[in-house]
């Protein structure tokens, strides 16, 4: 097995550490987009998986009083109104 080594200068180093940078936030801001974290608005597997939460532990702390919202059949949950409500009911 052959050994490539690549030496760059001090400015070929730093634009890769700017297009790795750069590269990297993209796709956090993209896996935030498609997971839906970006809205303020977010549906039922989205908002557990913003609170680190299974589906069934939201549900019940939907009957606990967790604000949701249901438009047409919809349920949504506004990360605002959610997270007021969990410090409301902090220890």
């Amino acid at each position: 097995m052959n050994n490539l080594q690549v030496t760059l200068n001090e400015e070929q180093t730093a634009d890769l550490k700017r297009y790795i940078f750069e590269l990297t936030k993209e796709s956090i801001e993209q896996a935030k987009k498609n997971a839906g974290l970006d809205k303020p608005f977010l549906k039922q597997i989205h908002m557990s998986n913003y609170l680190g939460i299974s589906v069934n532990t939201l549900k019940k702390l939907e009957l606990e009083g967790l604000p949701s919202i249901t438009l047409d059949g919809l349920k949504l949950y506004s990360k605002e109104e959610v997270s007021k409500w969990i410090l409301q009911h902090q220890r």
